[in-house]
């Protein structure tokens, strides 16, 4: 992802961009393949966790978007990918 104000363009990555890249794709494609089923990708963003060394949101604000997505009911879309902002414009 190339958006500068974005905590992921900062690092240099290239297993973890390369697997959000096909996260994202399979998310799509399956999608497609099975419409009756939503297929969504949440990104919880960067948070503090003992694998981010505790730098970040609160676990709080990462599990936001997952939340939202999961009590959308039949407004939830498919083949999405959302963070706490929304869809980004990738």
């Amino acid at each position: 992802m190339r958006e500068p104000m974005r905590v992921e363009s900062s690092y240099v990555l290239a297993a973890y961009g390369s697997s959000k890249s096909a996260v994202t794709m399979l998310t799509t494609q399956y999608a497609k393949t099975i419409p009756d089923v939503r297929f969504n990708a949440v990104d919880p963003g960067q948070t503090a966790t003992e694998f981010t060394g505790h730098v970040g949101q609160t676990v709080e604000e990462g599990a936001e978007a997952a939340v939202r997505v999961a009590t959308l009911g039949s407004a939830t879309p498919t083949g999405t990918v959302t963070d706490r902002d929304g869809i980004p414009p990738w």
